[in-house]
């Protein structure tokens, strides 16, 4: 009877873990279809921005572009609606289980697939016909439609599951994405880098960093160590130390210095090794996780998309003042000796000045583009309030 019992557990929850893992991968593929989707109509509206004065896209009309630029430009635009296509298709039938983000991007999809139907136009006209019925009145009885399905309540449900599934995958391979790296590289340094490194270095120059900053740090401890000699004897009233007990003192020194300097050598050896095997074991995790990074992707996304217009407006002031703001230069100086002293290399002070001089200056262009190309477009509002926030720059 208790060996029916178990195997009977035994087979439910092996059930059970098919089921989790049938619902995940469904709420990998949905993500992933609506990402696609996304990005393409994303794609469709900046070819419609830049080449076609923000009207549909026309392939008779000629641009002021080289016929293979025009060529491979419309190719990338009907791969692109086709993905919306496909992913309309797709994602139609489970409207009901979307919500927040997840429905913004579905009707970013729905517009840029309904602005070039073919059911309707051949081509899609220079100016957009207007409606009978307003789209927010359309959307609204739609939206009651929905509420009054027999299937609603499944449909709730399903879509809460979903996003369950969806936010427990993102945490997961997060989680992952930080914890396998900082692991492999704790264990690999403790049980595997650290002996070898000190049972080969003593007889392998190779495995010793060419270290004229250390040795320059070594004979300034050690001048120190003099004057500190002298001085102790001045302050306790005693006669100095004749030559020969200093040389004898200095040279006792000397070897600590050295052996200081032989460690922090094969320190950073072993730091640059271990912290080999945590970059493969990060892009292992990438590789290994493609579809669940998906998912985290979609699920930041949405989180940053649904903060309100100020707590957007917020954190991208927080994000350009820490970073390329007025005090950036002193934090990206303590970061750049940190990494260098971490690898055992010497601070340069004329690299660190030229990086502080461009890097920030990258960063914040790359960071304007973005607001132009992406959040101007998704959330113009919080744009406008970050303007009000930075004193109307």
């Amino acid at each position: 009877m208790g060996l029916s019992n178990w195997i009977d557990t035994l087979t439910k929850g092996k059930s059970k873990g098919k089921s989790d893992s049938t619902t995940n991968n469904g709420t990998i593929l949905i993500n992933h279809d609506l990402e696609r989707g996304y990005e393409a109509a994303l794609m469709i509206q900046s070819i419609e921005l830049e080449h076609y004065n923000d009207r549909p896209v026309r392939p008779e009309l000629e641009l002021r572009l080289p016929k293979g630029m025009q060529a491979q430009l419309l190719r990338r635009f009907r791969a692109a609606l086709q993905v919306c296509l496909e992913s309309m298709h797709r994602l139609e039938p489970i409207r009901g289980q979307l919500a927040g983000q997840e429905l913004r991007q579905l009707s970013l999809i729905e517009t840029v697939v309904t602005r070039y139907d073919s059911k309707r136009s051949v081509l899609p006209s220079l100016s957009r016909t207007p409606e009978l019925l307003p789209r927010s009145l359309l959307g609204a009885v739609d939206q009651v439609r929905r509420q009054l399905d027999p299937e609603a309540e499944a449909s709730v449900l399903a879509g809460f599951r979903r996003r369950r599934d969806s936010t427990l995958v993102a945490l997961r391979i997060l989680l992952l994405l930080i914890l396998v790296p900082l692991l492999i590289t704790q264990l690999s340094r403790t049980f595997v880098v650290s002996p070898l490194v000190d049972r080969f270095a003593p007889h392998q120059s190779f495995l010793g960093y060419a270290k004229p900053h250390l040795e320059e740090r070594a004979v300034e401890e050690l001048r120190v160590y003099q004057a500190e000699l002298e001085f102790d004897a001045l302050l306790n009233k005693k006669a100095l130390p004749s030559r020969e007990e200093i040389q004898e003192k200095l040279s006792e020194r000397a070897q600590e210095l050295k052996l200081k300097a032989d460690k922090g050598s094969t320190h950073a050896v072993k730091n640059v090794i271990s912290d080999l095997f945590g970059l493969m074991s990060f892009v292992l995790v990438c590789l290994l996780g493609q579809r669940d990074i998906q998912v985290l992707k979609g699920f930041i996304d949405e989180l940053i998309y649904g903060l309100s217009d100020s707590a957007k407006a917020f954190a991208i002031i927080l994000f350009t003042d820490v970073f390329v703001g007025f005090h950036s230069p002193e934090g990206w100086t303590v970061l750049l000796n940190g990494v260098a002293d971490h690898l055992g290399l010497p601070a340069q002070d004329n690299f660190i000045m030229l990086f502080i001089a461009t890097f920030p200056v990258v960063l914040a262009t790359i960071f304007k583009y973005w607001i132009f190309r992406y959040l101007n477009r998704v959330s113009p509002s919080s744009v406008a309030t970050l303007r009000n926030m930075n004193g109307g720059g």
